[in-house]
């Protein structure tokens, strides 16, 4: 089943949605898969051209050409490796992280990269994001784009 809207949205200040982020925990062809149908589907959904598809080791950017409807002209742009610290978080079996906790991660690992250059990351993850990628977040605002349920202390 489809969702009805994406994990990650990064909006410019008068509402326009200028890219959107799916997250899955777990890398199996198939949450991949699922990552990227969701995605474009989104994406079709609501006017997006620039979308991020995040699992649990690797992050895929996708543009939409507009050249025809109804989604037929996205395509895949390239993909990278996650940030170490990202991947070891959902690699490390003491973690437990939960699909909600990693999507929090990614949204603050892109929140940081508003603010910071790309020098730290790896050569294939700058080449990805630096042209397409990082003009949007430093324009628009990062925001989750619904409710997240989250684990409260007890």
């Amino acid at each position: 089943m489809k969702a009805a809207h994406s994990d990650i949205i990064v909006v410019s200040p008068s509402g326009e949605y200028l890219m959107l982020v799916e997250v899955k925990l777990g890398d199996l062809v198939e949450i991949y898969q699922s990552a990227i149908e969701q995605l474009k589907y989104l994406m079709t959904l609501m006017g997006c051209a620039v979308g991020l598809a995040v699992t649990s080791t690797r992050i895929s950017l996708l543009r939409d050409s507009l050249e025809q409807p109804n989604g037929a002209s996205i395509h895949l742009v390239g993909e990278a490796q996650l940030p170490d610290d990202l991947r070891l978080s959902v690699t490390n079996p003491t973690a437990n992280l939960s699909e909600v906790e990693f999507t929090d991660q990614v949204q603050q690992w892109l929140e940081s990269l508003q603010k910071d250059d790309l020098g730290e990351l790896s050569a294939d993850l700058k080449a990805l994001l630096e042209d397409s990628v990082m003009p949007l977040l430093q324009f628009g605002e990062i925001r989750a784009a619904g409710p997240r349920w989250s684990r409260v202390a007890s």
